[in-house]
């Protein structure tokens, strides 16, 4: 799984981060002609009345969500340690009324010798495709989903500091965007795949953005050695045709590597081909190690 939900579509917020010690690892690892973002840039979106807010959950957030989850691939591994009896109880937990619930069998899990990876890869990936699928065969609601979501990104940024613990800092200096399609929403595979990038100490920047412009003015003013999309379905394939062309046109770096992941990667991987991409990654474990090889090929071709 290449490429969750902060309150409902994961981060709206852009940043740059070096793993643990982020600043001195930006400083020392500088280089020329690169303009980095020293802050994150916040979003403000216009108010929509509480009717509005409703009908854009109901008609666009959430299958969004499913289409985004559903087809996540879950690892020969997870199937066989958690098998469907652990995911669905876990699905249970995280959209129950105990908050704390989910925590405790992560803790718990973690206490009998589980790994941070093993969790995020082995639990709260499956879980994640797992209420998608309940909510597209009807066995609960989208509120339901909403929470389940909203619970496992959280218990994923409470586990960031101890998975951090295991930085890897070979590939420290590099920088990445991570983000979707303008227009569309982040998958909770897109924000667990920047918890992998951060651990092994990319200078990170994640969308999503809100116009083809903002995100071409980025790569314009900002060097990046790397440039991830999340494609979670065919209907934006077109303006993502564009964005690829014009980051390669306009990025400060000449030589930058496009990546693709997500949904509509495992169903159509010739699409790397035809959008104009150079590779893609369905496996955030190893996602850096593969932007890092891109970056390494590029500068020899």
């Amino acid at each position: 799984m290449f490429w969750g939900v902060k309150k409902m579509t994961d981060v709206n917020e852009q940043s740059f981060s070096a793993g643990i010690n982020s600043d001195s690892a930006v400083a020392q690892t500088a280089r020329p002609h690169r303009n980095r973002i020293p802050a994150p840039i916040l979003r403000f979106r216009s108010t929509l009345q509480p009717i509005s807010v409703v009908r854009t959950i109901r008609t666009r957030i959430i299958p969004k969500i499913v289409l985004a989850l559903r087809s996540t691939p879950k690892t020969p591994e997870a199937a066989k340690q958690d098998g469907p009896d652990a995911i669905s109880r876990f699905a249970s937990l995280v959209m129950g009324e105990q908050e704390a619930a989910a925590f405790r069998f992560v803790q718990e899990m973690m206490a009998q010798g589980s790994s941070v990876e093993s969790v995020f890869l082995d639990l709260l990936a499956p879980t994640a495709q797992y209420l998608g699928e309940l909510w597209e065969s009807d066995a609960t609601d989208f509120a339901n989903v909403t929470i389940g979501v909203g619970r496992l990104q959280l218990i994923m940024r409470q586990l960031c500091d101890k998975f951090c613990e295991h930085e890897r800092p070979a590939n420290c200096g590099e920088s990445a965007l991570l983000t979707t399609t303008p227009g569309e929403q982040h998958s909770f595979g897109l924000s667990m795949v920047a918890e992998f990038f951060r651990r092994s100490g990319w200078n990170l920047c994640t969308g999503p953005f809100s116009s083809h412009q903002e995100l071409t003015s980025l790569v314009h003013n900002h060097w990046f050695d790397v440039v991830g999309f999340s494609v979670s379905s065919d209907r934006r394939l077109n303006e993502l045709k564009q964005d690829i062309h014009d980051i390669r046109r306009d990025s400060r770096n000449k030589n930058v590597g496009i990546m693709l992941g997500g949904p509509m990667m495992i169903r159509d991987p010739g699409l790397v081909e035809s959008m104009g991409a150079d590779m893609m990654s369905l496996d955030a474990a190893t996602a850096p190690q593969q932007a890092h090889d891109l970056i390494e090929r590029r500068k020899n071709s």
